[in-house]
Formats: structure tokens, sequence, C-alpha cells
């Protein structure tokens, strides 16, 4: 009798894990590609190294970080480093884009998610333009009661970021 039972638990479980297996391949079949008319490679590994060790350094402070600039030799504002890996490439919103022609910070509630969505301008440690270059981070509202407290808090991350940067060209290295 038990090994009856050994028997039916080892296909059982054989069922199971082919069951699991199938159902993950379905699901890699179902992701989208990255579609080429929004989305560019783009190598940016100091740019991420900084992403993800200010990250760490504020992660009781933010949910997202990314940092949006043009890469050298291209035409269109993406994203250059970001939290979320497979947003790197990803081109920068017309929406983004026309909070960054106002050149000054910009928060945004989010109500459903909690957060104040932040996005703003930022130079190299000297001051210099990054081609287009901005910040883009979530304060919740744990940390931040106003738009104006998630902004104090997001400008001191920038300010952070923004001192490590010796040089756009050095982003891309």
């Amino acid at each position: 009798m038990s090994i009856i039972k050994a028997i039916l638990v080892c296909s059982l479980s054989l069922s199971s894990v082919s069951t699991v297996l199938h159902a993950q391949e379905a699901k890699k079949a179902k992701a989208p590609a990255q579609d080429p008319s929004t989305y560019m490679h783009v190598s940016a590994p100091f740019a991420q190294s900084l992403v993800v060790k200010v990250k760490a350094a504020h992660d009781d402070q933010i949910v997202k970080l990314g940092i949006h600039a043009v890469p050298p030799n291209e035409t269109d504002n993406v994203i250059i480093a970001n939290i979320t890996l497979s947003k790197v490439g990803k081109k920068s919103s017309d929406t983004d884009m026309q909070k960054l022609a106002g050149g000054k910070p910009v928060a945004a509630k989010i109500d459903k998610d909690k957060v104040f969505d932040l996005l703003i301008p930022m130079t190299d440690a000297k001051g210099r333009d990054l081609s287009g270059g901005f910040v883009v981070m979530e304060v919740p509202y744990a940390k931040a009661a106003t738009e104006e407290e998630a902004i104090k808090i997001g400008v001191a991350i920038r300010d952070d970021m923004q001192r490590q940067i010796p040089s756009k060209k050095a982003l891309y290295q």
C-alpha cells in the first residue's frame, strides 16, 4: 500500500511541476518585446550604479528612482538608469518633457499608490547640462504630507546624485 501511495504522490508532484513550468513558458511568450518606437539600447553603467547606490542610501525615503537624459549621438530623451531595469531605454513621455521644460521640480499626487511622483531637473557636479537630464522618484505619503515636503526630500536626493556625477560623459562609462 505504501508503494502505491508513493507512486501516486510522485506522479501528482510531477504533474504539478509540469503545469507550473508550462504556465511560466506561457507568461514568457506573452511578455511584450521592447518596441523600437518607444525603446532604444542604452549603456550607462555609471548612471545605473549611481541609481542603485543612491536608492539603497535613501531606501527609507523613496520607492522608485531613475535618471532620464539624451544619450550621446541620440536625439530622444530616454531612461538611462532605473531601479527597474526593464525601463532602461524607454523613451521619456511627452508629459515628462513638458514638465522638464518648466525647469523646476514637479510633484504629482498618485492617491491609488499613496505616493508623490517627482520629476526634478539635474546637472553634473559642476552644474553643467546633462542633455535634458532629470531624475524621477516616488516619495510615499508616509514620508511627506505635501507636495512641497516631497519636493524637499527629492531635491536633497537629486543633490546627492549630482555631487557624484563628474560629467555627462561619465554617466555612460
